[in-house]
């Protein structure tokens, strides 16, 4: 009788506790590696910089073998990346990157068994309030389309994940969204916090 009623006293606490979007970011971040692991998900990332974090740094390279733009923490942050969906059994179908050095790189160094694609909606968003709309309509329409075992991967910048989410997202945060269901405009199916 004790261990049910502690068990229910958890379950509410937990209830509770999500109802405030007060769950601890591990509970948070297991719940959304779950999802992952299932398939059908698209991950937004953002690209790593120079300065060894995830962040929305852009650079307009058009060479990017000619331009190194991750220091050696980038390099390492965004190999970690990579392994930590290999060592979760999570499987990666197919890459979305912005066109900036730095997104392809991370994208290159993180999931490099899978090739990205450079998908220009995903560049930094645009200033005008019309171009910036249909932008966000082009990436919400290829995460609406996307069906598979797998996951999508959208390497992109922080601006980008906040008009599509409503989220900010820390530097070494993804955001796992899906189609809308009913009333959304995206679905925010979880974050996974990498530090």
């Amino acid at each position: 009788m004790l261990k049910r009623l502690q068990t229910f006293i958890l379950v509410a606490a937990t209830f509770a506790l999500s109802a405030f979007g007060a769950i601890p970011h591990a509970v948070a971040t297991d719940a959304a590696w779950a999802r992952v692991a299932r398939g059908g998900y698209t991950i937004l990332i953002q690209g790593a910089d120079a300065s060894g974090t995830l962040s929305p740094t852009v650079d307009n390279s058009v060479d990017c073998s000619a331009t190194q733009t991750l220091s050696d923490r980038g390099r390492q942050l965004a190999q970690k990346l990579g392994a930590r969906f290999a060592a979760r059994g999570v499987r990666i179908d197919k890459i979305l990157t912005s066109s900036t050095c730095n997104a392809r790189e991370t994208a290159r160094l993180s999931f490099g068994s899978v090739p990205a694609e450079v998908f220009k909606p995903l560049d930094p968003i645009a200033n005008d309030d019309a171009a910036k709309q249909s932008q966000i309509d082009e990436i919400r329409a290829v995460i609406i389309k996307f069906k598979s075992s797998g996951n999508l991967v959208m390497m992109t910048d922080r601006a980008n994940i906040m008009s599509l989410t409503g989220i900010t997202p820390r530097p070494t945060e993804a955001v796992v969204v899906g189609p809308a269901e009913e009333g959304e405009t995206i679905h925010i199916a979880g974050r996974i916090i990498f530090d």
